[in-house]
């Protein structure tokens, strides 16, 4: 299986501002490298690490200040970028003024209705929703409907890379499950890649097969799942015992 990420000498940094004609230069990611091969990947870490700041890089949101990421995906001519991004703050992601029809119409370049329609309902048919939630608004939804609705936004707008940030730190661990169920579904339905950005180490191993562990802005470890109890990092050993 060959490399579908390839991330060479990232750093990501910031200006500070310290007085009124002066910026000091603060870095978030430092000179890492690193590649996935894996269809599902997490990347774990603590508050202030970094995760969420490459992740950006990732998807395209910022501009990295230096180096080079490489994604290896099949891209459809529909869609600029493959990737797309499920937030924890997944009530924000849906304009609530918006229906569910409204939410999905606006990812997609289809403008036949019923070939939008036909489309739409199977999709939500693949997320465990029926064509009943099309009309509803996203303040009528759980959280756990309004994450399906968000995977069902990705299908839609042709993404082959789906990046999950702390999206499930809220739900319900029922819901949790029903949702890694789904996504174990889609994932090979659809070829997708899974990346988790992620606090619990517990999620990592149980649903992904490569992990990215992150401290300070730098790569503390990159390894496979299987491999974890066979790390020599001083950290890793602590993420594990925290979680024991």
């Amino acid at each position: 299986m060959g490399e579908w990420l390839v991330v060479t000498n990232l750093s990501k940094s910031y200006g500070v501002s310290r007085f009124l004609f002066s910026k000091k230069k603060r870095d978030i990611i430092k000179n890492i490298s690193f590649s996935f091969k894996k269809d599902s990947v997490a990347i774990l870490g603590e508050s202030g690490s970094g995760k969420t700041t490459l992740i950006k890089m990732l998807s395209g949101i910022e501009k990295p200040s230096s180096g080079d990421i490489k994604l290896n995906v099949t891209q459809s001519p529909k869609k600029k970028n493959p990737i797309s991004m499920i937030f924890q703050d997944y009530w924000s992601a849906i304009n609530p003024r918006f229906t569910v029809y409204e939410a999905l119409k606006e990812t997609m370049n289809e403008t036949d209705e019923k070939k939008m329609l036909d489309e739409m309902t199977n999709i939500l048919k693949k997320v465990g929703l029926s064509a009943d939630v099309l009309y509803k608004k996203a303040t009528e939804m759980s959280g756990g409907q309004i994450q399906r609705i968000c995977i069902a936004r990705s299908l839609l707008s042709r993404t082959q890379v789906l990046i999950f940030d702390e999206s499930f730190s809220s739900l319900d661990l029922i819901v949790v499950d029903q949702l890694l169920d789904l996504l174990m579904e889609l994932r090979k339905e659809y070829k997708l890649k899974y990346v988790f950005v992620t606090h619990s180490l517990e999620l990592a191993t149980y649903f992904c097969e490569e992990l990215l562990v992150l401290k300070d802005g730098e790569v503390e470890e990159s390894l496979l799942v299987s491999n974890l109890m066979h790390s020599n990092s001083v950290y890793v050993k602590e993420l594990i015992k925290a979680q024991i």
